[in-house]
């Protein structure tokens, strides 16, 4: 899974963007709506978090669209999201007096015909933040 992550500003919001998109052809990243533990302890839930010189304002959102996938050989439905690039977005706040940041991101992929693969947990994406924008 190649992971990039940036801050932006939005109508006076400051965003963190994370960008993850499968390297692997049917692999299928899951869904923030995962429970924890998974489905019959099936599954990550994908995460995003900031530390540092930011704070989360509110939960994790994405625009991309779910749907139910049923690995081969397993008796579960997985909540997933369709092919290609998913970017997940948190709003957060600065906190007075840090120029950096730490996002870490939580996530696994499964394929209805190839299994999954292995669980990602707090992969750490060192962000710097300027002073411009924000």
């Amino acid at each position: 899974m190649a992971v990039t992550v940036r801050a932006e500003s939005h109508g006076g919001s400051l965003l963190i963007l994370a960008e993850l998109r499968p390297k692997q052809r049917e692999f299928h990243l899951y869904s923030l709506t995962l429970p924890n533990g998974g489905v019959d302890g099936i599954g990550i839930p994908t995460r995003i978090r900031a530390e540092g010189g930011l704070r989360a304002t509110g939960p994790a959102t994405t625009r991309a669209k779910t749907r139910v996938l049923r690995p081969a050989g397993l008796d579960v439905g997985l909540p997933v999201y369709e092919d290609g690039v998913v970017t997940l977005e948190l709003t957060v706040r600065r906190v007075e007096g840090t120029d950096s940041a730490r996002v870490f991101v939580t996530y696994g992929a499964c394929s209805e015909t190839a299994g999954c693969l292995p669980p990602v947990r707090d992969r750490e994406v060192p962000l710097r933040l300027g002073t411009a924008d924000y």
